[in-house]
C-alpha cells in the first residue's frame, strides 16, 4: 500500500482508534479492549538457530490487564488480496508464541541455574521440563490478528486454511482429514461487506463508513450532506482520509491557514469542498467512459477484418477500463496479422 499504509499505520497506532477497531469490528461494540490497557510494541518477529526468519507485521499492541500482560492483538492492513493469507498469519502468530516459550526459556534457565547455585528452590519437576525448560505450569498469553481489508472488491481468498487446502475428492476420507487439521479462520473487517459502524465509538465510524462508499457518488454525497451536523472529523483523519481516496480538494484545504483558524467552520468548509471532488470525479468518470467505449469498438473494428471474434475475447474487450491498455490493443490490432497474433500478444504489453 505503500504511503497509505505507512499512514494507516500512524493512524490506527493511536491507542484510542487501536481499541475501538477491535471492539467495532469484532466485539460487537462491547468494549473489551480498553485504550489504557495498550502499549505498542515492535512488529518484527524474529526465529534464530540454524534457520533465521523475520516477519515484520503492521501493528502490534500488547494488552496490559490488572497490571499483567494480558494478550498481544495484532492489526494487518490489507489493498490487495493475498491468496496465501492463512499460513501467513498462521506462521506469525506462530512466531509470536515461539517468542514467548524462548522468554519463558531464559526465565527458566536464570532460576535453575540459582538453583544449581543453591540460591533458589528447585525449578523443574521432572526430566520432560528440564529437558525442554518449560515447565508445566508455564501457560502463552493469547495472540489475535485481525485483517483490516481496504480493497476496492470484497474479499475473494480464503478465510481458513481448510480454503486453502485441497482435501481431494474421496468423500469419506476428505470428512475425516478436515477433522485432523485445525481450521485456522481468519478474522476480517472487510469495509466492502461491514454493516453495523454504530459498534464504533469514535472518529473511526465517519471514517470508515465513508470509505465504504467511496465508489458510490450518490451515497457518498447524501450521507455526507446528510450526516456532517452530527459527527465530527479531526484533521489527522480528514487528512488520512484525502490520501485514501485521492481528494484533490480536502489535502489543499487541510493545509490551508483558513481551516486552522476557523476550526469547525474549516472542517465543514473542507466537507463540502469533498462533495465537489466526489461531483467532479463524477464528470470526468463520464466523459472517460465515452472516450474509452469509442477505444473498445477501435479494437473491435481492426480485428473483424482477420474474420469472426470470439465470445470470450469481445468479453474481454469490452470490460476492460483502463485507457492506456486500450490504446495499447489499438495499435496491436493494426499491426497482428490475425486474431490469434493479437490474442496471444495483447497481455504480454509493455504499458
Amino acid at each position: 500500500m505503500g504511503k497509505e499504509d505507512i499512514l494507516l499505520k500512524s493512524y490506527l497506532g493511536d491507542v484510542r482508534r487501536y481499541a475501538d477497531l477491535w471492539n467495532g469490528a469484532l466485539f460487537c461494540g462491547e468494549q473489551l479492549v480498553k485504550p489504557e490497557e495498550l502499549e505498542e510494541i515492535s512488529p518484527v518477529l524474529l526465529k534464530g538457530g540454524n534457520i533465521f526468519l523475520e516477519k515484520r507485521r503492521d501493528l502490534v499492541m500488547k494488552q496490559n490487564r490488572d497490571g499483567q500482560y494480558f494478550a498481544i492483538l495484532v492489526v494487518e492492513n490489507q489493498k490487495n488480496i493475498d491468496y496465501s493469507m492463512p499460513v501467513r498469519i498462521a506462521l506469525e502468530e506462530a512466531l509470536a508464541y515461539h517468542c514467548q516459550i524462548k522468554e519463558i526459556r531464559k526465565t527458566n534457565e536464570k532460576a535453575d541455574k540459582e538453583y544449581q547455585e543453591g540460591k533458589s528452590q528447585k525449578v523443574y519437576a521432572d526430566a520432560g521440563e528440564r529437558l525442554y525448560m518449560f515447565r508445566k505450569e508455564d501457560k502463552l498469553k493469547p495472540v489475535a490478528t485481525m485483517i483490516v481489508y481496504w480493497g476496492e472488491e470484497a474479499w475473494q481468498g480464503p478465510k481458513s486454511l481448510h480454503d486453502l487446502i485441497d482435501f481431494g475428492r474421496e468423500e469419506s476420507f476428505n470428512k475425516q482429514l478436515r477433522k485432523l487439521i485445525p481450521e485456522y479462520p481468519l478474522h476480517f473487517l472487510d469495509l466492502n461487506y461491514f454493516q453495523h459502524f454504530e459498534y464504533f465509538k469514535t472518529e473511526l465510524r465517519p471514517f470508515l463508513e465513508l470509505y465504504k462508499k467511496r465508489n458510490n457518488k450518490e451515497e457518498f454525497r447524501k450521507y455526507v450532506q446528510e450526516n456532517k451536523k452530527y459527527w465530527k472529523m479531526d484533521k489527522e483523519t480528514l487528512y488520512v482520509f484525502s490520501h485514501l481516496t485521492n481528494s484533490k480538494n480536502l489535502k489543499e484545504l487541510i493545509k490551508s491557514e483558513q481551516e486552522k483558524k476557523e476550526g469547525e467552520k474549516g472542517m465543514c468548509k473542507a466537507i463540502d469542498g469533498w462533495i465537489e471532488d466526489v461531483k467532479e470525479e463524477g464528470r470526468i468518470e463520464g466523459k472517460m467512459e465515452g472516450k474509452i467505449e469509442g477505444k473498445r469498438e477501435s479494437v473491435l473494428t481492426l480485428l473483424e477484418s482477420f474474420g469472426e471474434i470470439s465470445d470470450g475475447l469481445r468479453k474481454k474487450i469490452a470490460e476492460q477500463t483502463n485507457a492506456l491498455v486500450l490504446v495499447g490493443w489499438i495499435k496491436l490490432a493494426a499491426k497482428a496479422k490475425s486474431i490469434e497474433e493479437f490474442s496471444f500478444h495483447m497481455d504480454k504489453l509493455d504499458l
